[in-house]
């Protein structure tokens, strides 16, 4: 997991090229950018299942924000058919930006709440644009940015390939362990940006996986991966385990 403090800037643009040609600019140096039309040009692959999985499946650069994953409710704040912004970094990495102007700050009191509202950025990157092998996990990976506030963090999880299992929250941590000593549970965070590259990494639909952010000791976060919900669950129901590397 890679846990970065942002700083300033998500907030203010009105959707992607804005936020790319006028925010970002300030803080990275970019090459070249490219609109919606023509990611390729910016080194995107774009062509028809040219990307492979963490799963090791075959999926298409997403280029609207439904096609990252693709059960996402509207929620409150987000229009699933928001498009992305390309552009080059200075080191050579092509990215592939989507961004939520109205993205609202974090929710940790009410019991249930659509996490890609809390989306401000979502950025899927290649180290090397069109060359290969383009798949997740080497030369593809993501970054999320939650919360449009002092508190915003990007979240670049780590997530393991292995398919997940069904337990109980409290059979979870060794669920993951049996996989492999260095595997454990993602917080809240993690797996909501899992569940925004969800199309990427070949995560299929799950009604609930379990997070590591614990709210009671009969309650804890988890994360559908049906229509984006973040939701209070007890910890004795059953529900699905992807693990991360930390």
């Amino acid at each position: 997991m890679h846990v970065v403090t942002v700083n300033g800037g998500i907030s203010g643009a009105t959707d992607a090229q804005d936020f790319v040609e006028n925010h970002l600019r300030e803080q990275i140096k970019i090459l070249k950018t490219c609109d919606n039309a023509n990611l390729r040009s910016c080194g995107i692959e774009t062509d028809t299942n040219a990307i492979k999985t963490l799963a090791g499946t075959s999926t298409t650069m997403p280029k609207a924000l439904h096609s990252l994953t693709t059960s996402m409710s509207n929620g409150e704040t987000t229009n699933i058919n928001t498009t992305s912004y390309g552009f080059v970094m200075a080191n050579g990495y092509s990215v592939n930006l989507f961004y939520n102007p109205k993205c609202l700050p974090d929710d940790p009191v009410s019991s249930w709440h659509y996490g890609q509202d809390r989306v401000c950025v979502n950025a899927i990157y290649d180290m090397n644009g069109l060359g290969r092998p383009n798949q997740v996990g080497k030369d593809i990976g993501f970054v999320t940015v939650l919360y449009p506030n002092e508190t915003s963090v990007a979240y670049a999880p780590d997530v393991v390939g292995n398919a997940a299992v069904t337990s109980t929250f409290n059979a979870a941590p060794q669920a993951c362990t049996d996989q492999n000593p260095d595997y454990s549970l993602p917080n809240r965070d993690e797996l909501l940006a899992m569940y925004m590259n969800m199309n990427i990494l070949g995560i299929p639909y799950s009604h609930g996986i379990w997070s590591a952010s614990e709210i009671s000791p009969e309650l804890v976060w988890y994360q559908n991966f049906t229509n984006g919900s973040r939701t209070q669950g007890a910890k004795a129901n059953p529900g699905d385990v992807r693990c991360v590397r930390r």
